[in-house]
């Protein structure tokens, strides 16, 4: 039997019109759907962003004989978006199955983080050991797999510093991923927050995917937070940049309980001691740091 083949649909759009798109492949692209945000700024360097940022989506249909309705659908849609904004014309190209699969699943294999964790994605279910603690996580629109330094080393601060039962606020939750760690790993309720809409999606649904709806809510937005009390949190984990840490120190700050941790990553090692003054100000002072390449992460209190 051949191999199956697939059709590639890709396309740039400004950035406030990627959740319709993205929604648009999701309903007709069997394949997933794939966000590739444009960089060539700096925001840990205080440069502003494009004045009209945007991102590359792609989506992958099988080449059934059905798929040729959906292919025209998605035209269609895109077509409708495009009353509303200017958009290029969608770009298509034909891949093996394989390529397919090595394009989409290759960077997101299982990962072991500290001494118990198992971060892993639905594809790619590695055997637990005895006393493991498994985070099924589908980064779907959003970051967050636990590969990136600054990811990894929130989860092995969290590993150790949540305490059964406590309070916990993920501030930047993206793909859910802290969230889910911290109540896996026994935490009595944990709130996340996020600005980003399409992250928020994809954090909501790794909630539900790994059981912990109970525990687990996310919300939109920042902090201050109708949803977050002064001094509620037993732990806060902060994982975005040095620039939001310094803005939000006062506020992160105002969340945390009496004596409790702070996880902050994210931060250039360059942008280490303006992020450090702002949390002195706001009466943290460094307990940890953890430094990996340029990266760093602190735990303050």
């Amino acid at each position: 039997m051949p191999p199956k083949r697939w059709l590639e649909l890709k396309i740039e759009v400004p950035f406030e019109y990627v959740e319709p798109v993205a929604e648009l492949f999701h309903a007709y692209g069997k394949g997933g759907v794939v966000i590739e945000q444009t960089g060539l700024w700096n925001p840990d360097e205080g440069e502003p962003p494009p004045e009209r940022p945007s991102a590359v989506l792609r989506t992958y249909m099988p080449q059934t004989p059905a798929f040729r309705t959906k292919r025209e659908l998605v035209y269609i849609g895109v077509a409708l978006i495009a009353k509303l904004t200017d958009l290029p014309e969608l770009e298509e190209r034909e891949v093996a199955e394989e390529e397919w699969e090595a394009a989409w699943k290759a960077h997101f294999t299982p990962l072991r983080v500290g001494h118990h964790l198992l971060v892993q994605p639905p594809w790619h279910v590695e055997e637990p050991r005895p006393g493991d603690v498994v985070i099924e996580i589908d980064p779907g629109l959003a970051f967050g797999t636990g590969h990136h330094p600054t990811t990894h080393r929130a989860l092995e601060s969290l590993e150790r510093l949540v305490e059964p039962g406590a309070n916990v606020l993920d501030v930047g939750a993206g793909s859910g991923i802290l969230s889910v760690a911290s109540a896996k790993l026994g935490a009595g309720k944990v709130i996340g927050i996020e600005i980003d809409r399409i992250a928020l999606k994809a954090g909501r649904s790794n909630v539900r995917a790994n059981g912990v709806s109970g525990t687990v809510r996310l919300y939109a937005g920042t902090l201050p937070n109708e949803h977050v009390a002064p001094a509620w949190a037993d732990l806060v984990v902060a994982n975005v940049n040095a620039i939001v840490l310094a803005q939000l120190a006062p506020e992160l700050r105002r969340a945390l309980a009496p004596g409790a941790p702070l996880i902050a990553a994210g931060i250039l090692e360059e942008r280490r001691a303006p992020v450090e003054q702002a949390f002195a100000d706001a009466g943290l002072a460094v307990r940890e740091s953890f430094e990996d390449g340029d990266w760093l992460a602190l735990v303050l209190g």
